[in-house]
């Protein structure tokens, strides 16, 4: 050691020093990993620093003595592996594992740190591990325990990663695995040819760590400077696996956009750094989270008992104003809600989901109040959740499926059309509505892959059971407004047909609730585009409130069906009947084609019939019915 050339541990001691001096100048993060990790620091810090006093001590023997240089090296030895030692509890801590509750972790470190203390201990007198003769630094056989118990740890951590990767989110794992890897070998060759490159290695190893897992940047909201919700799920995660109680308050402001247009996004930006920096200040000893544009979390350790307290002090301070950057006082208003957990959820997911749906209540109906989520029915969330649940399994299990009910020509005096309708039936829930569960797929995004699933249906069952060569000209298809606000929705439309060898002409694009489309530009293009192929449009629930004339106009639609209720209004009250009339004469004058929906009895058929609509469709004529029994239905006729 006496040879080293000790310009690796220097830059090791300089980069250590660096990475803490940038730890503690950013946001502490509130995390058992975040300490670990500076607890690693210190110890490599230390380690580096011992190595390169020992180093000193061993040139300068004579002068030191004996005693001194062995105390020093057993130091240095010591604090080397001990480093292997932090490192896997810094990443058993990463994978939110508490070693505390495992006795066999526990045991696991607590008897390695053990053993290296009473090696080292020993070899103080019996020179087992390492020795030093003339000067000459040398290791022994005992160090291959060391060198064992560093392997464990390394082993430990290599599990821990691939096992546990998904707690991994903020980590590059393989630049993390390649300089565990790269470490070994750095120690392998500072043991035999003696260059002391490990620590600068075990420094770039912190280095990886402090930029992809604490660096405090990753985790921080840029405006309000408060943590945000992509290390909410981080932080709770940990908090839920404790099972300690813990409250959360939501703190959801009202009409917020109001503000940023009225005084622009500047001043709305510095509003919610404000309202940041107060909810720090709440004496609830919380940690405080920016969830959205407009929303924060104040997730509180203590207290919990008291979050009405909380959430109260929260709402006086919204009743005070609070001051622009000119000095222009404004006033805001927030719907609070507040949570137990676990007594109320007992899962990230679960909360998220149970405070997002009381906030939304709250801002209905108590807006400005406060919302305890436990006082709240719940049965319409979780009933939603169990539709969600069985909509996933009924995707991935391909138990979806599509009825067909018949839409009758009075000019041809068949059926020559049918809507395909989806049907959902659950183990648990049995038969679920349309009305139910269509709604919840749209929210959440699942309307996009299932309309593709159902389009996929429809021309196999198109092709599979040649319609082309019966009275069926077409089938209606319902597209959310969601699918059409997909960039490219247009080219995977036709491109389903086309692998089905479905013709443009056999295929009805059917629209509902329009207002969503004004503001489109994609909905519009890819409109246009499927326009453009040859597939029609027809626009369903004409006279609900969802559509009227203006959408008529704009829209290319060759077909308009009338909602069945002011079609069943239509024989129950005289002025509905002349509405309906006159609806009846002024879409025929605009040559469109005209579906009255809800079609149940031979008196509807015939008014319906002679007051213009040019096609019937309705329980009169069938309900919805399976493949099979539809063609059945078709050639009997």
């Amino acid at each position: 050691m006496a040879s080293w050339n000790l310009s690796f541990d220097y830059a090791s001691v300089f980069f250590l020093l660096l990475i803490l001096v940038c730890y503690f100048s950013e946001k502490m993060v509130p995390l058992r990993s975040h300490r670990a990790f500076l607890v690693m620091l210190i110890n490599d810090l230390l380690s580096a620093t011992l190595e390169i006093v020992a180093t000193w001590m061993i040139r300068n023997i004579e002068v030191i003595g004996y005693n001194g240089v062995f105390f020093a090296l057993t130091l240095s030895n010591l604090a080397v592996n001990i480093t292997c030692i932090t490192f896997t509890f810094y990443i058993l801590q990463l994978a939110h594992i508490d070693i505390l509750k495992s006795k066999i972790q526990h045991s696991l470190f607590i008897g390695a740190i053990s053993v290296e203390v009473i090696v080292l201990a020993i070899n103080y007198f019996s020179h087992w591990a390492f020795t030093l003769e003339d000067g000459v630094y040398r290791v022994s056989y005992a160090s291959l325990i060391l060198y064992a118990i560093d392997g464990v740890m390394f082993l430990v951590c290599l599990v821990t990663i691939v096992r546990f990767r998904k707690h991994f989110q903020f980590l590059r794992v393989v630049p993390l695995l390649f300089t565990l890897v790269f470490c070994i070998i750095m120690a392998a060759i500072q043991l035999t040819a003696y260059v002391p490159m490990l620590h600068l290695m075990i420094t770039a190893l912190c280095l990886i760590m402090f930029h992809y897992q604490q660096n405090a940047g990753t985790v921080t909201d840029m405006v309000t400077k408060q943590f945000n919700r992509r290390f909410l799920r981080e932080y709770l995660y940990g908090k839920f696996s404790e099972g300690k109680p813990f409250g959360v308050v939501s703190v959801a402001m009202d009409d917020f956009k109001f503000i940023n247009r009225t005084y622009g996004a500047e001043t709305g930006d510095s509003l919610l750094l404000q309202v940041g920096e107060y909810l720090n200040t709440v004496r609830s000893s919380g940690i405080v989270f920016r969830l959205g544009s407009d929303q924060f979390y104040l997730v509180v350790d203590r207290r919990v008992s008291q979050l009405s307290s909380v959430a109260e002090e929260i709402r006086e301070r919204f009743h005070q104003p609070w001051l622009t950057s000119v000095g222009t006082e404004i006033m805001m208003s927030a719907s609070l809600c507040y949570i137990e957990c676990p007594k109320d959820a007992d899962s990230y997911d679960s909360m998220i989901d149970t405070l997002d749906y009381s906030t939304s209540l709250a801002k209905k109906s108590r807006k400005g109040g406060i919302t305890y989520v436990g006082d709240l029915d719940l049965s319409k969330l979780r009933q939603e959740k169990a539709i969600e649940t069985a909509i996933k399994h009924a995707m991935d299990r391909d138990e979806l499926k599509v009825y067909y009910q018949p839409i009758f020509s009075v000019k041809d005096n068949v059926y020559n059309s049918a809507e395909a309708l989806v049907r959902l039936n659950d183990d648990a829930l049995g038969w679920i509505s349309p009305e139910d569960f269509i709604p919840i797929a749209e929210k959440n995004g699942m309307i996009v892959e299932m309309g593709e699933m159902i389009l996929t249906k429809v021309c196999r069952f198109i092709r599979d059971f040649h319609l082309a060569d019966t009275t069926i000209q077409y089938i209606e298809v319902n597209i959310s407004p969601v699918q059409l606000r997909q960039p490219g929705f247009a080219e995977r439309f036709k491109r389903i047909l086309e692998d089905y060898n479905v013709k443009p002409q056999q295929i009805n694009i059917e629209i509902t609730e329009m207002t969503t489309f004004n503001s489109s530009v994609i909905v519009q293009k890819n409109i246009q585009e499927l326009v453009d192929f040859g597939i029609v449009f027809s626009l369903d629930d004409y006279g609900s409130g969802n559509a009227n004339i203006d959408y008529i106009n704009r829209m290319p639609f060759k077909l308009i069906k009338i909602d069945k209720y002011i079609i069943w209004d239509s024989f129950k009250s005289r002025k509905a009947g002349i509405t309906l009339s006159y609806t009846i004469g002024m879409l025929n004058a605009l040559d469109l084609c005209i579906v009255a929906e809800g079609v149940e009895t031979e008196e509807m058929r015939e008014h319906l019939a002679k007051v213009g609509c040019h096609y019937l469709q309705g329980w009169y004529y069938s309900r919805a019915v399976p493949e099979q029994e539809f063609i059945r239905l078709v050639a009997a006729q």
